[in-house]
């Protein structure tokens, strides 16, 4: 058992390496913003051409992520504990590029990098 939970551990990343990694390579790389409308559309906004799937449709919604399994998804919520969750959940079920933004979108905030508003 310890083998397939070491296999599902979540790789963290910081804002910082996630821009990086859309810079170098934007089509391989998703940003999948896993709040609430509420929170995606409101004061905080959200990453910049970033797939909204709240937290709670990500199970029913699986096999339309499918279609991204072989590019590098960055998932992101408010502080990085919902999108831990979604990474565990997107591992469990055969996804291996799954990354977590540590610190959510307050610390994209706090890193200085663009986001944008609306839907």
């Amino acid at each position: 058992m310890n083998g397939s939970f070491a296999s599902r551990k979540v790789d963290q990343l910081n804002p910082y390496d996630i821009q990086e990694m859309m810079e170098e390579d934007n089509e391989n790389v998703v940003v999948l913003d896993v709040r609430e409308p509420w929170e995606y559309n409101g004061d905080t906004g959200h990453v910049k051409d970033s797939l909204h799937i709240p937290m709670g449709e990500v199970p029913d919604r699986v096999e339309e992520l499918r279609k991204l399994i072989n590019k590098n998804i960055a998932v992101i919520c408010n502080s990085g504990n919902r999108s831990y969750s979604v990474c565990e959940y997107l591992k469990e079920n055969g996804f291996d590029k799954v990354y977590n933004i540590r610190g959510g979108i307050i610390q994209w905030h706090l890193s200085g990098l663009d986001v944008e508003y609306g839907d």
